[in-house]
């Protein structure tokens, strides 16, 4: 990807957290700030793993077990928003589209994801397996706890393991938490989820490690 769909590429991400930010005049100027620093650049590392470039990807986002079905919103935003960044940055991609993967989900057993894959003519499979995922630290104040594992599968290859990593415990923001009653708890869900599928999507792509921290200002707005 060439510099100028790299600076296009992070002023979209800039603009899909906006939507999901309180309109407040600190807010749109951290938004900005964020904007300038994503247009200068920085210290861009490469991709992690490359095993997706020009394959028909499919990514499956599985919620924690013991809480399936109060997080199975969050569990399909994140593997959404992933599917989109994959899209929009890696080469040569083929994302199949969410909507497909949440029928499936719908019908089938988790245990039986590769069947997805098949089912789909994917080449990779992204699997993501929430251990945990919550918003809160204790009852009034917001802190997005997440862990994460992530696997990629060559379903050119009998489905075998090609690459894994587990993120362990994702804190959003990272070193304190928000008054409940600054934002509504579907805003401050948004922001967590998109900062998580960021940190999920950017193992494949290269980016600026340094973004991060960017996103994170922008929780306590």
């Amino acid at each position: 990807m060439n510099r100028r769909c790299q600076h296009l590429s992070s002023w979209a991400l800039v603009g899909c957290i906006a939507l999901g930010c309180a309109a407040s005049t600190g807010c749109i100027g951290s938004i900005i700030a964020t904007g300038i620093y994503f247009w200068h650049g920085g210290n861009v590392v490469p991709a992690e793993c490359e095993a997706l470039e020009n394959e028909r990807v499919v990514v499956l986002c599985r919620p924690p077990a013991s809480y399936e079905y109060r997080n199975a919103g969050a569990a399909r935003a994140i593997g959404s928003r992933v599917s989109t960044m994959l899209e929009a940055n890696v080469k040569g991609v083929d994302v199949v589209s969410p909507k497909e993967v949440d029928n499936w989900v719908d019908e089938q057993d988790w245990d039986n994801f590769k069947d997805l894959g098949r089912s789909v003519k994917a080449t990779r499979i992204v699997y993501i397996e929430l251990d945990d995922f919550d918003l809160y630290k204790g009852k009034t104040l917001y802190q997005g706890t997440a862990d994460v594992s992530i696997s990629v599968y060559d379903m050119e290859d009998r489905g075998k393991l090609v690459w894994e990593r587990r993120l362990g415990q994702v804190l959003y923001p990272k070193n304190s938490g928000i008054p409940a009653a600054d934002k509504p708890a579907p805003v401050f869900e948004r922001e967590f989820v998109a900062m998580l599928a960021r940190q999920i999507a950017e193992h494949f792509y290269k980016h600026d490690p340094n973004a991060m921290f960017a996103l994170d200002a922008l929780a306590n707005q």
